[in-house]
């Protein structure tokens, strides 16, 4: 399945903003991207932002997590 920022927002209750941020930052990329330049998301990558939210819960700063 694959999941557009929005989508991927919703499901995961961050924001549109927080997913572009965290491509920006290299934290999380999208696997792909269509014709149009939308970025998709991959269950992989619903995963790894399920991870990224868990350590940021348990204090971790975002490049330290970057590194896990």
């Amino acid at each position: 399945m694959l999941y557009k920022v929005n989508e991927l927002a919703k499901i995961s209750g961050v924001s549109a903003r927080t997913l572009r941020y965290y491509d920006g930052i290299g934290l999380l990329s999208p696997s792909r991207s269509d014709e149009n330049e939308y970025r998709l998301y991959t269950a992989s990558d619903a995963e790894r932002l399920r991870e990224i939210l868990f350590y940021r819960e348990l204090g971790f700063k975002l490049e330290d997590i970057g590194e896990i």
